[in-house]
């Protein structure tokens, strides 16, 4: 493959498929870059290593990267938690735009998105972040699919998978089809199916605070959940989705559309309850979600203006929410659409990216104890990215703007005021890339970054499932406003790899929920309030190759992550992920890729008021691909065995830790076929 840093997205696209891109290569912005040119920090995961880490969710997905964690509410619901940032400071979007669902709302809903059938997942920050966001603390992750083709292939291509996880006795099937129709058209299909039972964990459900409470119960049934193992209960899940797009390529660009349809019955882990006066039924969820997108790309010959592109999306998205063989307690019903468009001017060493965004969100929960009232956001942004390229150095800027309008209206059963409330944010990043040295560039970056309280934030009144808590919002709530630096130091040789960051966040104006401490109906009550805070972290990883035995490439890597935050006061931000290490080794081929892996996740002890410690757990991950025929080189088997020896693991970001653990030892089979 020819050196494609600072080729355009669409020159790159139609040279080769995106899931054949090198995995060092980010593809999200003005211009495709290689992530040691980059002014920030970021991650990318691609071929045979997203095949490996993809899972059900895109917080399990990524949960492997550096400085990434997940809110693991159980093997069906899971955002990524970046650098310690959840919900809104860490946006989601598939191929530009945003989801369009309410896994912002609370972390038991699923995110709409389907990591098993992308192509590539970048994470953004600095300031190529701004052309998606404002108020992206953590960054932003960018899911690229094919649904809509982007080049014509020269014949029909096409690939199916099987799979199979021992842990939820999970079966999966999934299959995609490109080919093009003559002339300019080129067609997509792809269709996926995942079913599993309650997910099997290792050690105990209850954590160990938990288990104490249980066991000094006078009531036997409350007794007997001390010594509780096995299955999470109530975490079966079924999902599925179906997908088609057309597109028109041809010479120096694409345009075209697609339609899907999204589909996902999940239960929600049991909060078992330890009060036999307030027991807590289980719960599953039914959603749906029917999408349209539309992107068009034009490369331009000559002229100033070098590039023009756009994207849009509409989604009909709805979930119940179903007291298990009882009646529906909740229904969510979420209109979405986004549009933007983006002009990028200049070509060889500078480039300018202009844009303007739209989006619209009607979102509306009925029942007998709605957790929001109906209401509708507006967001209107204008934005700009220059690059300049001066061979050893690279410099990034860009600045947004962000107008958004929330309104509510009354409910009858909240008896909530109206909302009408409008912000207007900006955001300004600026960024470097040095190369010290032929092997090591240094990258600097600094950002001021302001985000308006979302509909969640305002006007949330009721019992959440997701927090298993009550939950109170603050109409009064300011704008969030902070400022940060990050610095990134990244080497490459034939020695191998390393990169290592560090970064510093302090806001002056941070919204978050707090617990009170008080408790209605058995459950904790978070209140959202507002407190400056400091976050601060390291993240490191590095890759050695060790040698050559029987023809296999022997190759080592390591990963190291950190992050630390603080309220006013010195008070610790609750749920934030701890120290974090991983080290493993590696043995490739043509036809083989063996691994095996260790992850010490450390104790978190540092804790916010009415929050439970976390233990540390240690992980021992194997897996082996293969690819048996020589002349058949798309054909690979795959086996793997995640938590080898059981552990007893939960993640300390996650809301619901102390009752749902992670799956215990998942051995996992998996084939897939390309043609």
């Amino acid at each position: 493959m020819p050196a494609i840093e600072g080729m355009t997205p669409t020159e790159v696209a139609q040279m080769a498929p995106m899931a054949a891109l090198p995995p060092d290569v980010v593809v999200t912005g003005a211009r495709v870059r290689r992530q040691t040119s980059l002014v920030a920090s970021g991650a990318v995961l691609s071929g045979d290593e997203l095949v490996a880490r993809a899972r059900a969710t895109i917080g399990e997905t990524l949960a492997h990267q550096p400085g990434i964690s997940s809110t693991a509410f159980g093997p069906s619901a899971s955002r990524p938690v970046l650098r310690g940032f959840q919900g809104e400071r860490g946006r989601l979007l598939i191929d530009g735009v945003g989801t369009l669902d309410v896994s912002n709302t609370s972390p038991d809903h699923a995110v709409a998105l389907n990591p098993l059938v992308a192509d590539r997942i970048e994470l953004l920050r600095g300031p190529a972040a701004l052309l998606y966001a404002s108020g992206s603390n953590g960054g932003v992750v960018n899911t690229v699919s094919g649904r809509i083709p982007r080049r014509a292939p020269a014949g029909i291509e096409a690939t199916t998978q099987l799979g199979y996880g021992s842990a939820a006795t999970e079966a999966s099937f999934g299959a995609r089809v490109d080919a093009p129709l003559g002339g300019p058209w080129v067609a997509h299909f792809d269709s996926q199916y995942l079913r599993g039972d309650s997910v099997e964990t290792g050690g105990f459900i209850l954590a160990p605070i938990a288990r104490a409470i249980a066991a000094a119960s006078p009531d036997l049934a409350i007794a007997r959940l001390a010594r509780l193992r096995g299955p999470l209960p109530n975490t079966g899940f079924q999902t599925w989705e179906v997908g088609g797009g057309l597109s028109a390529v041809f010479g120096g660009g694409h345009a075209g559309f697609s339609l899907s349809n999204y589909g996902n019955q999940y239960g929600l882990p049991t909060r078992l309850s330890l009060d036999p006066a307030t027991p807590q039924p289980d719960t599953y969820i039914a959603l749906n979600q029917l999408r349209i997108d539309g992107r068009f790309e034009v490369d331009l010959p000559a002229g100033l203006l070098s590039t023009l592109r756009g994207r849009f999306a509409w989604a009909d998205y709805r979930h119940f929410e179903i007291v298990r063989g009882g009646p529906i307690s909740a229904a969510f019903r979420n209109l979405g659409y986004e549009s933007r468009v983006e002009a990028v001017f200049g070509r060889h060493a500078w480039r300018a990216t202009l844009g303007a965004s739209y989006a619209d969100r009607d979102f509306k929960v009925l029942g007998a104890a709605p957790l929001l009232p109906p209401n509708r956001t507006r967001q209107y942004a204008l934005f700009a990215l220059h690059d300049l390229d001066l061979g050893r150095l690279k410099l990034e800027g860009a600045v947004r703007f962000d107008q958004s309008d929330v309104r509510a209206v009354v409910d009858p059963i909240l008896r909530n005021p109206p909302l009408g409330r409008g912000f207007g944010v900006w955001a300004i990043s600026g960024g470097a890339n040095y190369a010290l040295l032929p092997q090591w560039k240094l990258a600097l970056n600094a950002s001021y970054l302001e985000r308006a309280p979302v509909v969640e934030e305002l006007l949330t009144q009721g019992i959440d499932p997701g927090t298993q808590g009550q939950l109170i919002g603050n109409p009064a709530l300011p704008i969030e406003r902070s400022w940060g630096v990050e610095a990134v130091l990244r080497g490459q040789g034939r020695w191998g790899s390393a990169t290592i960051a560090a970064h510093y966040t302090d806001f002056s104006s941070y919204i978050f929920p707090a617990e009170t401490g008080a408790l209605v109906q058995g459950l904790p009550v978070f209140a959202f309030t507002v407190a400056p805070a400091r976050y601060w972290g390291i993240e490191a990883q590095g890759r050695v190759p060790i040698g050559r035995w029987h023809g296999l490439a022997i190759a080592g890597n390591a990963l190291v992550d950190y992050t630390e935050a603080t309220l006013a006061g010195g008070a610790p931000v609750p749920r934030i992920p701890p120290l974090r290490l991983l080290a493993g080794m590696s043995a490739t081929s043509n036809r083989i890729d063996g691994r095996a892996e260790i992850e010490w996740t450390t104790p978190q002890s540092r804790v916010a008021a009415f929050e439970t410690p976390t233990r540390g757990f240690v992980m021992v991950n194997l897996s082996l691909a293969w690819k048996p025929l020589p002349r058949l080189s798309r054909l690979q088997l795959r086996l793997a065995a995640n938590n080898l020896f059981d552990a007893e693991a939960r993640r300390h970001a996650s809301f619901l830790k102390d009752f749902a653990p992670l799956a215990g030892r998942d051995v996992r089979l998996s084939a897939r076929l390309g043609f």
